[in-house]
């Protein structure tokens, strides 16, 4: 079974919804959580929430996508908040083989039941609560190496070309959105509808301004 890279940042609400996907899925996912402020800012552009006619229209895009697919979100208590405590909790090398547990109980926390997951003390409830909370989860995430494997896994994603999130990748191809999900799984099931000489023609034709 291929490989899912899956790219996320806690702040974003639809990487939240592409993780109700992913967490039900039997795929082989690996999971990279980035700095979605980052990513956005190394392209010189503005990021959703700042633009505040995208802001709106993405809520009510939300809660159609949510109401549609039985989906619980609310927002975290802060939104915007600094999701660096989380996105360093969520990391391989500090949750290690309970990482997807952590991932989960972390987007469960803010998006479905409203809590404040930018706060490092909320964050060690809600793990306490869940079993998942050790000294040394904490030491591991506080780290010089979580800082570092959190910058390794925002110049990967650059490196792949990402542009936001969530993204996935497999094979080397990205899909992006919570969307693009049902483009992935035609992919992996070897139905990809894209044309690819068509796309090749019309990248060849187009310039960037």
């Amino acid at each position: 079974m291929k490989k899912i890279e899956f790219y996320f940042d806690f702040l974003s609400p639809y990487s939240y919804l592409a993780w109700t996907w992913v967490r039900s899925q039997p795929y082989e996912f690996e999971y990279y959580p980035v700095s979605m402020a980052t990513i956005i800012a190394s392209y010189d552009t503005k990021g959703p929430a700042q633009i505040e006619p995208k802001r709106n229209y993405l809520f009510k895009d939300l809660l159609r996508a949510t109401k549609m697919n039985n989906i619980p979100f609310t927002t975290p208590k802060n939104l915007p908040f600094n999701s660096l405590y989380a996105l360093r909790l969520a990391l391989i090398g500090t949750a290690g083989d309970k990482q997807k547990e952590i991932i989960d109980v972390i987007y469960r926390a803010g998006w479905e039941h409203g809590l404040d997951i930018g706060s490092d003390d909320v964050l060690k409830e809600i793990l306490k609560e869940k079993n998942l909370y050790s000294d040394e989860l904490i030491e591991k995430m506080e780290s010089k190496n979580a800082r570092i494997e959190l910058k390794s896994n925002v110049e990967r994603a650059l490196q792949r070309e990402l542009f936001g999130v969530p993204s996935f990748v497999v094979d080397g191809e990205m899909f992006w959105g919570y969307d693009s999900t049902k483009y992935l799984e035609m992919y992996l099931n070897g139905m990809d509808p894209l044309d690819r000489e068509m796309y090749q023609q019309f990248i060849a034709k187009f310039t960037p301004r």
